[in-house]
């Protein structure tokens, strides 16, 4: 596998990479991303992306057509979004996989995938291990078909990638309002003055 960064990742032969198996990767601020910034407060994070070429063995578990030139992108990054429950910041954590089928132009978007062999063919290796801060990452499924070409925009399809991941509706697991409320009601009775000492001693002044 071939592993090399990129002088411009907006202008890329993704057929090349493709037939090549090679992989390319690299980080951008996400305040770059203005398409995914629009709505969000100020992003001061890095977004992390690997985009990896290959040709389908084909398998009938994803729908890859066997010398199908593809995609794997690997996208990690800490959004900072407002809660919609407590109004507060937090970060999200992405750590998003997807598989792209390249196709030549937009009439073949709507091809069928063809007949399908039953070779194994997993899309992803996590080599970095799991985060168990990020979110959870869906299953792949079949790729979504995209026109490639000789000059095709990374960057671009990275951006679709993290607004496809941003939450409909943003919001802590638990908010930190909620935590502090919680945490008063589980303290220990004897550690909380009683409303009834506390009478008590204003009576004796």
């Amino acid at each position: 596998m071939v592993a090399r960064n990129l002088a411009d990742p907006r202008n890329i032969d993704v057929f090349a990479l493709a037939k090549s198996g090679g992989l390319v990767s690299g980080e951008m601020a996400l305040a770059r991303f203005l398409r995914l910034c629009t709505g969000l407060p100020e992003q001061d994070g890095l977004a992390a992306w690997q985009v990896r070429g290959s040709m389908g063995l084909g398998t009938g578990k994803t729908g890859v057509i066997s010398g199908q030139p593809l995609l794997h992108l690997h996208v990690r990054a800490g959004l900072l979004l407002d809660c919609q429950r407590c109004g507060q910041p937090f970060t999200f954590a992405v750590d998003a996989q997807s598989a792209l089928q390249l196709v030549e132009s937009e009439a073949d978007l709507d091809d069928d995938l063809g007949v399908l062999q039953d070779d194994e063919d997993p899309f992803f290796d996590d080599e970095d291990g799991e985060d168990e801060n990020a979110a959870a990452v869906p299953s792949v499924g079949y790729p979504e078909k995209v026109v490639g070409s000789r000059h095709f925009d990374l960057l671009a399809q990275i951006e679709d990638e993290l607004i496809l991941n941003v939450p409909y509706v943003p919001r802590h697991e638990v908010c930190p309002g909620a935590q502090a409320s919680a945490a008063a009601e589980q303290e220990p009775a004897e550690r909380r003055p009683s409303p009834f000492a506390v009478l008590e001693q204003l009576k004796r002044k």
